[in-house]
């Protein structure tokens, strides 16, 4: 298929021109699902995502420009993130370094305030849905799991990668939206700057009890700062409500020095969007403390 840039057990994704938005989109990229292949995520997390995906609008969150309907086909207009996803970048690089590491995560929990104050949960956090655009700023992408969770609603259901989710998304106990967003970006931010992952999934089960026991392994071979290790041990707490809110995270000792920009090129332009109107692999140094000599 020409301009194909990805596909799906039920979907492609193309490269294309749209007459309608070539003034403000020359290319753009067309998310094309197949209805009769998509089986329950039809019943169950489209409507969802058409809703959430239709309201928001923010920065570094990957905008749906449009979405149309032909034949069993469901088709999501979206801005074109030509730099890759985020997984890419850092495979190219080994691994990102802090001081850049800081401007793209510093983006990220910005997306995620957002979702937060719309009540709004991903729940499918990963490095490969985060995507950058040609000046390198973050756009949160693929909301297929997203749903909206009022303050003291719960949810059971499972979804997302396993290597990201929260604990107790792996053991189906009841969570609320924010913190497990939460979790899921302390993954992200261990990825990024060690070019690893924090935990081995091939054991769930054992993957789950180091969890529980707030073990958290670096690589002794990366050097990373006593503050970025302290932020992602604080972020990947086994309990909901002891991890941090990203107010919290922002005035970490690790980020507060990071101001929020977005990226033009040749300019920096600092932007909050409006809110939503209306909603219907391992390594060798086991810490359970970070400290300044760690």
């Amino acid at each position: 298929m020409p301009n194909l840039v990805g596909s799906g057990s039920y979907s492609t994704v193309v490269l294309a021109k749209y007459p309608k938005l070539a003034a403000t989109h020359p290319l753009i990229a067309i998310k094309n699902i197949d209805r009769r292949q998509a089986g329950d995520y039809v019943k169950r997390f489209l409507p969802r995502e058409l809703e959430i995906v239709k309201a928001i609008q923010h920065p570094n969150i990957c905008s749906v420009l449009e979405v149309i309907e032909h034949n069993h086909y469901l088709c999501f207009l979206t801005e074109l993130c030509d730099g890759g996803d985020l997984l890419e970048k850092i495979n190219a690089a080994k691994r990102i370094p802090e001081t850049e590491g800081k401007v793209l995560f510093r983006q990220l929990i910005e997306a995620l305030s957002y979702l937060v104050e719309n009540e709004i949960v991903h729940r499918d956090l990963k490095c490969e849905n985060i995507f950058l655009d040609k000046d390198q700023n973050i756009k949160l992408g693929d909301f297929g799991f997203a749903r909206y969770l009022r303050t003291g609603e719960k949810s059971k259901t499972f979804c997302g990668s396993r290597a990201y989710v929260a604990p107790e998304i792996l053991r189906s106990v009841e969570y609320s939206g924010h913190t497990v967003d939460i979790w899921s970006s302390g993954v992200v931010l261990f990825v990024m700057l060690t070019g690893m992952m924090p935990y081995d999934e091939r054991n769930v089960q054992k993957m789950i009890d180091t969890q529980l026991k707030h073990k958290v392994k670096f690589p002794r071979s990366v050097d990373l700062s006593v503050e970025a290790r302290t932020l992602i041990y604080e972020i990947l707490h086994p309990h909901p409500v002891s991890r941090p809110t990203c107010q919290q995270i922002k005035l970490s000792e690790w980020l507060k020095a990071t101001p929020y920009v977005i990226h033009k090129a040749k300019k920096v332009s600092v932007s909050l969007p409006p809110s939503v109107k209306s909603a219907p692999s391992s390594s060798s140094s086991t810490t359970t403390k970070p400290t300044p000599d760690e």
